[in-house]
């Protein structure tokens, strides 16, 4: 049987006031308190003001693979000098920037640089490391030898490789969650920020090929959402199983959001590496913006 204990992005004993936390109500409070500053016709121009830009569409652009083949439109939100984060309708994609076209990574180069240093440097002051529950007992922000050391002591997840070969072959791939979730292991993968503290894990199931996408990759899907939400509520945003057909080389379809505690980001997902697929769930530091679910 499959229980809460299977994906832990918090601690475990924290779920109850996760699940009942809120401080909308507080942030709510503090913006009344700012306008109070402002007389009555500076308070309904800032209020105009901020309907204007907090519902104006963002500009999309046209997307495109490697050899030019396929393309797709989306919105810009975020990048960290490997991948791109975009938002398509109410989808969240993230996208390998290498898979990307040469004009595409040009693009992004000249408009906007890296907003973390993981992927290359940056120009201004270096960001604090992330602070806050990652995953199981991980934190964002710890180093690479206590990742080894916690995830070695984990009741959580097993080592899929001697424990020898993990300074040749590297973490990424080398933990997997010892409870299958829908029929399939989640292995487990990280990403650093330029002080080699982690700032991301991401929980993926082996790859697969496109005749388990409709079977167990979407049993796996559906028993991580179960699983999340009970670990953070309902989802800030959800849509309805990735088509196939919309995923490509390199492309993550992001079809759930949730919220930690912390403020951090989870997105749920499918992905495309070369012809095999996967289930994929990103436990990141960076806060991404959700589209309300209708």
């Amino acid at each position: 049987m499959i229980t809460s204990q299977i994906l832990s992005p918090t601690r475990l004993s924290d779920i109850f006031r996760l699940l009942h936390h809120s401080d909308f109500f507080e942030l709510f409070s503090k913006k009344l308190v700012f306008e109070t500053y402002y007389n009555e016709t500076m308070r309904s121009i800032a209020l105009i003001a901020t309907l204007i830009f907090s519902f104006a569409p963002l500009s999309a652009r046209e997307w495109r693979s490697t050899s030019g083949d396929k393309s797709f439109e989306a919105n810009y939100l975020s990048n960290d000098g490997k991948q791109v984060t975009l938002r398509k309708g109410n989808s969240i994609l993230t996208f390998a920037i290498e898979k990307l076209h040469a004009d595409d990574q040009a693009w992004l180069k000249e408009n906007h640089p890296p907003t973390s240093k993981s992927g290359g440097s940056s120009k201004g002051p270096a960001k604090a490391a992330p602070k806050g529950a990652a995953f199981d007992t991980l934190e964002f922000g710890d180093t690479n030898k206590e990742v080894i050391e916690k995830l070695t002591a984990s009741s959580m997840v097993e080592c899929t490789v001697a424990e020898v070969m993990l300074a040749r072959i590297g973490l990424n791939g080398s933990f997997r969650i010892k409870q299958t979730i829908g029929g399939l292991h989640c292995h487990l993968y990280f990403d650093w920020d330029s002080n080699n503290k982690l700032k991301e894990v991401t929980l993926r199931t082996q790859g697969k090929p496109l005749s388990f996408y409709g079977g167990k990759l979407e049993s796996n899907w559906s028993e991580l959402i179960k699983l999340l939400t009970i670990l953070h509520g309902d989802a800030v945003q959800g849509a309805p199983y990735p088509k196939s057909a919309d995923l490509q080389d390199g492309l993550i379809l992001g079809s759930h959001l949730w919220r930690t505690e912390d403020g951090h980001s989870v997105l749920l997902g499918t992905g495309q590496e070369g012809s095999n697929y996967s289930v994929i769930v990103r436990i990141t530091s960076d806060h991404i913006a959700a589209n309300p679910i209708e």
